[in-house]
């Protein structure tokens, strides 16, 4: 498929780039099935910036309409799905009582994602719990941002940190061409998770600790009466 673009003097062609880029419609970064240069320029296009719909609707509300833009009010202000700033083209919601502003590219997300053998992640508003990537639920205290979530809702991964995990997986050589670019979240998701166990293992392991402390404290003053607790009656017998 070739097209024509505004933005660039040769003709576009549908086609998997052979490397990740930065999308000259909206500035984030690209890979997969792509507009290319056909004269070899290095010129990409995501395949929703470079061949749009105009009207699109919310993924998580049927009362959401997206309208497609070239500018306007929506840039510089926060893509809803990965939490980066909107600098050229984007998605825009006309809903009157929130303003949602998206990159074309983040629309174009698969709906699910296999991290393991039977175990699939499915595209949500909200991580459910800690991104097993950068290790936080939230990607700021303005932005909570996409996320993969398991059904069980232990496991998720942000739109961004899946992007990001790719973007240097392809740089690594992981994959090329064709590949599909998602199937390294499933070589990665073993060492998450075995990453995730730890964590988990090491803050259960503080807290019992915390726990046997405190209840050392509360039977020394219950047999001695003394509310310094064992450290503080040690300090005060051997100082007296």
């Amino acid at each position: 498929m070739e097209i024509s673009h505004s933005s660039h003097h040769h003709k576009l062609v549908l086609k998997y780039a052979n490397c990740p880029y930065y999308c000259k419609g909206c500035d984030q970064l690209g890979f997969g099935l792509s507009y290319v240069c056909s004269n070899g320029c290095n010129f990409f296009l995501h395949k929703q910036c470079g061949k749009p719909t105009a009207l699109i609707r919310y993924p998580f509300s049927d009362k959401c309409v997206l309208t497609f833009r070239n500018g306007g009010s929506g840039v510089d202000s926060t893509c809803d799905a990965c939490g980066k700033k909107i600098k050229g083209l984007h998605y825009r919601c006309t809903c009157s009582f929130q303003k949602r502003n998206l990159h074309p590219g983040c629309l174009g997300y698969e709906t699910t994602l296999e991290a393991a053998y039977g175990l699939t992640l499915h595209l949500q508003k909200t991580a459910a719990s800690k991104c097993l990537h950068c290790d936080t639920k939230d990607l700021s205290y303005k932005v909570r941002g996409w996320a993969y979530v398991s059904s069980c809702g232990s496991y998720s991964y942000h739109v961004s940190c899946v992007k990001e995990i790719i973007n240097k997986n392809w740089r690594y050589g992981f994959f090329t061409g064709k590949s599909d670019p998602f199937v390294t979240i499933k070589q990665k998701f073993p060492e998450d998770m075995d990453r995730m166990h730890h964590l988990v293992v090491a803050e259960k392991d503080r807290n019992r600790k915390k726990y046997a402390k405190a209840s050392l404290r509360i039977i020394f003053h219950t047999l001695t009466g003394n509310h310094l607790g064992l450290v503080g009656a040690a300090v005060s017998f051997f100082s007296g």
